[in-house]
C-alpha cells in the first residue's frame, strides 16, 4: 500500500507540489493542494522524503496555522488507511459520515470511494479546494460525497443529523479551538455515533483534549499502535476512538 505520494506522470516540475496522487486502501486519488497558500512548504518537502518524516517535521509557527488545511498531512493517511482496513461498521455501504476539518478531503474521499455517504466540512477559505478534489475523484453518481462550509461551534442543522461516523485528521493542534470543536461533537454525535480522530503528537495540548473529551462524558480509547500502518508505528501519531458514554 503506497501511503507516500508519488509524482504525477508528465506533470511540470513547478507543479509537482500542487497535484499529487495517493494510493490508500486500494483506492487511488488525485489531490490538488496549495502549499504556497498554506505556509507549510517544509511539510511538503518532508512528504517527498520518507526519511525526513522520521527526523520529525519542523514545528509550525502560529501564523502558518490558519491555512494548514490547504495541504495534505500525514495524519490523513493514518486515519484513512486505518478506517478502510478496520471498517468500524463492518461495511461502508450507507454509513453516514461527517468529516470535520476535511482540508484537501483525503479522508472523506477515501471513505466515499469505499461506499460511505460522506459530508466533508471545513471553513470557506479551504472548502473551495476540497470541492475541486471531490469533483476530480468522486464524479460517479454512485459515489456520495458533498462539501459543506462549517465552523466548529456553529449550529449543526446544516449537517446530517445523527451520523454513524465522525472523522477528523489533524484537527487537534490549537487549544483555543478545543471548546468549539467539543461543542460540535456534543451536538452532532448521537448515542450510536463513533468518532475517530487522528493527529501527530506535537505537544499542542493533545492530552488536554482527551481529558476535555472525558469531562464532556465521552468514552475515549486510544487505538493500539500495532493496528496502524507499519510506517506510522513510531509513537508520533495517535488515533482515538470516541463515543458518548453508554453509546
Amino acid at each position: 500500500m503506497a501511503l507516500v505520494p508519488f509524482r504525477v506522470s508528465g506533470a511540470a516540475a513547478d507543479q509537482s507540489l500542487e497535484h499529487r496522487m495517493f494510493q490508500i486502501g486500494g483506492h487511488t486519488i488525485r489531490v490538488r493542494q496549495n502549499p504556497a497558500g498554506s505556509g507549510a512548504h517544509h511539510h511538503i518537502r518532508a512528504q517527498q522524503d520518507a526519511q525526513s518524516r522520521q527526523d520529525g517535521e519542523k514545528e509550525e509557527s502560529k501564523e502558518e496555522l490558519d491555512n494548514v488545511g490547504l495541504v495534505v498531512w500525514q495524519s490523513a493517511f493514518v486515519l484513512a488507511e486505518f478506517l478502510v482496513s478496520h471498517a468500524p461498521m463492518g461495511d461502508w455501504r450507507d454509513v453516514r459520515t461527517v468529516d470535520l476539518g476535511t482540508g484537501t478531503g483525503v479522508v472523506g474521499m477515501v471513505l466515499a470511494l469505499a461506499g460511505a455517504e460522506v459530508t466533508l466540512t471545513d471553513l470557506p477559505h479551504v472548502t473551495w479546494l476540497a470541492r475541486e478534489n471531490v469533483a476530480a475523484n468522486c464524479d460517479s453518481p454512485l459515489i456520495r460525497a458533498q462539501v459543506v462550509d462549517y465552523a466548529w461551534g456553529d449550529d449543526v442543522t446544516a449537517l446530517p443529523a445523527c451520523p454513524d461516523l465522525i472523522t477528523g485528521a489533524d484537527i487537534v493542534y490549537q487549544e483555543e479551538h478545543f471548546p468549539p470543536l467539543l461543542q460540535t461533537l456534543k451536538q452532532l454525535a448521537a448515542p450510536h455515533t463513533l468518532i475517530f480522530l487522528s493527529f501527530r503528537l506535537r505537544g499542542r495540548g493533545e492530552d488536554r483534549f482527551e481529558y476535555m473529551l472525558a469531562e464532556e462524558d465521552f468514552a475515549v480509547m486510544r487505538i493500539p499502535e500495532h493496528a496502524l500502518h507499519e510506517e506510522y508505528r513510531d509513537g508520533q501519531y495517535r488515533v482515538l476512538r470516541v463515543c458518548k458514554r453508554g453509546g
